[in-house]
């Protein structure tokens, strides 16, 4: 035993262990009951019952804020999770009891209504890829109104001039397509409909 810690004893199951020199002088002012953590744990779980309450929860938060770890802390904190290893069983067990966990309607993505989803697959598949980019290069990857660059940060819109709902058939047609900024792409249906025909025109120079 190092010359910095003291050896006690559990009161209520007498195990045996070490603690430091700060600590021992507590339990022997009387400050501190010298419980072992199961023991201590024990007994808070008869007091409080399985969990403890909301309040005694923020109490707790709030007894530790403000609470610095020395570096020596953090050390040993660090070195005591060193070569651990899980076993087989261990890892399984895990596997197992994470299984219907998150599935189905479970899951926080869960989708009841998969025409949306078939929608949304539609649009990024490579057929519309391809069709967005062959709108970009021939608007020169810029804005047909303001004339504004494609960028990492302030990416353009390819827009459907009709409605991709709406007009199927035209949905890959690259002349019902135009690149706009965010500023400039219209947001409500009104707009849209208002909008065809300024739209066309701005293209109408361009063959399929």
């Amino acid at each position: 035993m190092s010359a910095d810690k003291k050896l006690i004893i559990c009161p209520i199951c007498k195990s045996e262990r070490q603690v430091g020199i700060s600590m021992f002088h507590l339990i022997n002012s009387g400050k501190y009951s010298g419980k072992c953590r199961h023991c201590s744990a024990l007994g808070n779980r008869k007091r409080l019952g399985s969990k403890a309450s909301y309040e005694t929860r923020e109490k707790q938060k709030k007894a530790k804020i403000g609470i610095k770890l020395s570096q020596k802390t953090k050390d040993r904190m660090s070195n005591s999770k060193i070569g651990i290893k899980f076993t087989e069983e261990h890892i399984k067990n895990l596997k197992l009891s994470h299984i219907g966990v998150n599935c189905g309607e479970k899951n926080g993505n869960w989708i009841k209504d998969r025409t949306k989803l078939a929608k949304h697959q539609k649009r990024n598949d490579y057929t519309y890829k391809e069709w967005r980019k062959k709108c970009l290069v021939r608007d020169n990857y810029q804005c047909k109104i303001c004339g504004e660059k494609y960028t990492k940060e302030n990416k353009l819109i390819v827009h459907h001039i009709l409605p991709w709902s709406q007009f199927p058939q035209e949905r890959y047609n690259i002349n019902n397509g135009i690149t706009l900024c965010k500023i400039h792409h219209p947001r409500k249906r009104e707009d849209e409909q208002r909008l065809i025909s300024t739209l066309k025109k701005l293209i109408g120079s361009y063959e399929q």
